[in-house]
């Protein structure tokens, strides 16, 4: 950090008792692979793919498969035939399901509430600094994650 960021965090970390850790706004590693996993099920049409197919594609072993599946099948997603002939078979179109809607179906609902710094001027009922900022950039993510379609994003994937 240059002498400046150093000032700034110095600032913040002294007035506000906020300590930054790495901010990541990234997708998770079973977000990842359940989307990467709707995408190989939808290129291969209406056909049904066989789990060791899919676990090879994923990359991850057929033994943890079925902890990419749960999540899309749950949310009626993806239909799941057992057996020798079995396998994972699209059940909706990808344009009816957003970004959000996987993001959510796999770790659970997006917290709307919670503030970034959950320091002493929270705990007597005061906004941080950060909490208008924060909510404004969460609620556009939020908005954007809400209308991006599964389907534009397997069209932009080679």
């Amino acid at each position: 950090m240059d002498t400046r960021a150093n000032l700034r965090y110095d600032y913040i970390v002294d007035n506000l008792g906020i300590r930054f850790q790495r901010m990541r706004l990234e997708l998770t590693k079973k977000t990842d692979l359940a989307f990467q996993a709707l995408e190989s099920i939808a290129a291969c049409g209406s056909g049904r793919v066989s789990g060791s197919v899919l676990a090879e594609v994923l990359e991850v072993s057929p033994q943890y498969l079925p902890h990419v599946m749960a999540p899309l099948t749950r949310a009626g997603w993806v239909s799941s035939v057992s057996g020798p002939h079995g396998g994972y078979q699209l059940a909706v179109d990808l344009d009816d399901v957003s970004l959000l809607d996987l993001v959510e179906a796999v770790e659970g609902p997006v917290e709307t509430s919670r503030c970034l710094h959950l320091g002493p001027l929270h705990r007597s009922g005061q906004d941080c600094a950060l909490h208008r900022p924060w909510m404004r950039a969460r609620e556009a993510l939020i908005a954007e994650l809400a209308s991006t379609r599964l389907s534009d994003i397997t069209a932009l994937v080679p």
